[in-house]
């Protein structure tokens, strides 16, 4: 008889006692089967926190492009609109020419995109009967008023321009 009153089979008894033993197996801990476990389970930790920390990284990045995007674009708009103003003399060959039809030969035939002739120009006397025209032209930042000075002294109106100037520039 078993300990509680059943009889005990030698049939019955073989596969209880190596349940039980299986059991006592399982209950047995000599530390060195959980550690292995618990490496395995570390390591997807450390690595999704790693990969968490390189997409937060890239992110972060991806942001930080972007806005350095946008102010590159905010300047180049500023920029864009800036706007020089500056002041020219131009001198002629000789006494006889007329200067107000010079001035208006010069809106009519220099014209670029960015550039602003003055409605009108002052003549002032320079000596001898000879007067020179001052005037103002307002350009964007990406024009050169000296490509624009020497293509008319040398080019356009080499006949009528002796020498052209300009006297200051400002920006607006």
């Amino acid at each position: 008889y078993a300990p509680w009153g059943v009889k005990a089979t030698p049939s019955s008894a073989a596969p209880a006692a190596a349940a039980a033993a299986d059991e006592d197996d399982d209950d047995m801990d000599l530390g060195f089967d959980d550690d292995e476990e618990e490496e395995e389970e570390a390591k997807p930790a450390a690595n999704s926190r790693a990969a968490k920390a390189a997409e937060l990284k890239a992110q972060r990045d991806k942001e930080t492009e972007e806005k350095k995007q946008a102010a590159l674009a905010r300047l180049a708009k500023k920029e864009a609109n800036q706007r020089s103003l500056c002041n020219l003399e131009i001198k002629p060959w000789g006494a006889e020419q007329d200067l107000l039809e010079l001035y208006a030969r010069i809106k009519a035939e220099v014209k670029q995109d960015g550039l602003k002739w003055s409605e009108g120009c002052n003549l002032v006397e320079v000596a001898f009967g000879v007067k020179k025209i001052i005037c103002t032209a307002v350009i964007a930042m990406n024009l050169s008023m000296d490509a624009i000075i020497e293509e008319m002294t040398e080019e356009s109106f080499a006949d009528d321009i002796q020498s052209m100037s300009m006297t200051s520039m400002s920006l607006l």
